[in-house]
């Protein structure tokens, strides 16, 4: 299925840029999520004949090869949908006796099969919980020159990718083995190097990720807010900033590696008027509040994940 044809329940909104009034289109999704439990000693395995007791290895010997298992390596498997697609990645935990983990993107996964795989996981594991959540947000029809200013102004690591034009294509912020690492990225490129159908009138299509891992999994509702207080653009600043302050602004927006030349407390007060800024933002606070209608829903898709166990309270402090 396109990615495209997932955003189903997406928000229409309108963004006023100088003399300009911009339509938007966003919608917040769960983009990948990763399960982690104790694996169950005894599952019930049915056959035409008989019922089987296994272990969760035997289980998954036993259905290699059956057109829907695929072994990857000596603790790993595949599984496939009907069209041989990979939709999910489970393995035994090696240096974690008597566990397992399964990966997927619920995006991919069509609703017949959501519910077989949420058997699944109910089978396999004991005390299944979160490891990893990606909460990811679509922005449609934003000027790509517009969204590409957008900055976290969090004191983490900036990676941008730039293509042979010149124009951001990719941007990290934190690293791959922190609890939190944000990644926004030029989504309708990314279709279209991949041969994938995007409808004509979608004339940009940006998506902003947040890739939650460990405590930060669960704590996904606030670790969201606390993103977005930092994403951050030099297109709506306080009225009363001086001109002085926002040239240095955008300065350091422009070229990310100066703020390793200024002062401790310079940093702060730039990283404060910065957050100053994203309280004013108007892409930033469509974020917010299109996020805050999103987030029962969210909740309600990851806790399902879990077989009705509560993930998190949705607006706990």
């Amino acid at each position: 299925m396109n990615e495209w044809e997932k955003l189903n329940r997406i928000s229409n909104r309108r963004l006023k840029y100088q003399s300009l009034t911009l339509p938007l289109k966003m919608q917040w999704s769960i983009d990948r999520i990763t399960i982690v439990g104790k694996l169950k000693e005894n599952i019930y395995y049915h056959t035409p004949n008989d019922v089987l007791i296994l272990n969760f290895e035997q289980l998954m010997r036993l259905n290699e090869g059956n057109g829907y298992l695929k072994a990857v390596g000596n603790n790993g498997w595949q599984l496939l949908d009907q069209h041989e697609e990979n939709i999910a990645y489970v393995e035994i935990l090696k240096f974690h006796e008597g566990k397992g983990r399964i990966d997927f993107n619920p995006n991919k996964i069509n609703q017949f099969l959501s519910g077989s795989m949420k058997n699944f996981i109910h089978d396999l594991f004991l005390e299944p919980h979160f490891s990893r959540a990606d909460i990811a947000c679509d922005i449609v029809d934003i000027p790509d020159d517009f969204v590409s200013q957008y900055r976290v102004v969090d004191p983490v690591s900036f990676k941008p990718i730039y293509g042979r034009s010149g124009k951001l294509e990719t941007a990290y912020w934190g690293s791959r083995a922190s609890e939190r690492q944000i990644r926004m990225y030029n989504k309708k490129l990314e279709q279209e190097r991949k041969r994938k159908i995007v409808p004509p009138e979608i004339t940009t299509w940006w998506r902003l990720e947040l890739q939650l891992r460990r405590g930060k999994a669960t704590d996904w509702h606030e670790m969201v807010h606390e993103s977005l207080d930092s994403f951050a653009s030099p297109h709506y600043f306080p009225p009363n900033t001086k001109v002085t302050e926002r040239i240095m602004v955008k300065g350091l927006l422009y070229d990310h590696s100066e703020w390793g030349n200024l002062a401790k407390n310079t940093k702060k007060k730039y990283r404060d008027l910065l957050k100053q800024e994203s309280q004013n933002d108007e892409l930033t606070n469509h974020l917010r509040e299109s996020f805050a209608e999103s987030a029962d829903d969210l909740k309600r898709e990851l806790d399902t994940w879990l077989q009705g166990l509560d993930v998190t309270e949705v607006g706990a402090e």
